[in-house]
């Protein structure tokens, strides 16, 4: 009976060591899993917080790029008749452009904008352009005939459109000289271009 008593007593204490380390364990899984669970909730905050700070940057990023764009937007909008260039072929005595250039120059912004047409680009077979000339008509009126330029020149400077207007130009050219050697293989090409004042770029070129 002493040796039943015996054992039944290390047994209830073994059973007690068994329980407190079971207690523990449960105890240190549950402080493992509550760690896991606040640094989930703080990872979780800071991507907010870093997620607000970042879109909030966005917005004010895209108003300064707005406000830029709206600044310098080119409000200017060109259409040309049989393209951009002025081209000349077959030149000789009486020569005459078939197809004058007409530009359409439109506003379509709100501010009044300043603007230069010009010549550039320019590549021809003849050595002098005299009596190669061109007039712009604009608003009924036409202009005295001047020489083409063999380099890049302004024809029309600091010229205003206000907001909505438009503004037509005709570009008209022809020889009126007399050529010793009456050659047909004269040519005279030059790019039309719109140059906007106080942009850095050309609108056309």
């Amino acid at each position: 009976m002493e040796k039943n008593e015996e054992f039944k007593e290390e047994l209830e204490k073994q059973y007690s060591i068994l329980i407190r380390a079971s207690e523990k364990k449960e105890k240190k899984y549950f402080i493992i899993i509550i760690s896991i669970l606040v640094v989930t909730l703080l990872g979780t905050i800071v991507s907010i917080i870093f997620a607000g700070s970042a879109f909030n940057n966005s917005k004010k990023l895209n108003k300064n790029i707005e406000s830029t764009t709206t600044t310098y937007y080119r409000t200017l909008s060109v259409t040309f008749n049989n393209g951009q260039k002025l081209e000349l072929s077959n030149i000789g005595n009486g020569y005459e452009l078939t197809n004058p250039k007409t530009i359409t120059i439109t506003n379509t912004g709100d501010k009044k904008i300043t603007f230069n047409i010009k010549f550039n680009s320019i590549d021809t077979s003849l050595l002098s352009s005299n009596n190669l000339t061109y007039t712009i008509t604009s608003n009924g009126e036409t202009s005295s005939p001047k020489e083409l330029p063999l380099s890049e020149k302004n024809i029309l400077t600091d010229i205003e459109i206000e907001p909505e207007e438009t503004l037509t130009y005709i570009i008209k050219a022809s020889f009126t000289g007399q050529m010793e050697e009456n050659n047909y293989s004269n040519y005279y090409n030059a790019n039309i271009a719109i140059v906007q004042i106080g942009e850095k770029a050309e609108i056309l070129d």
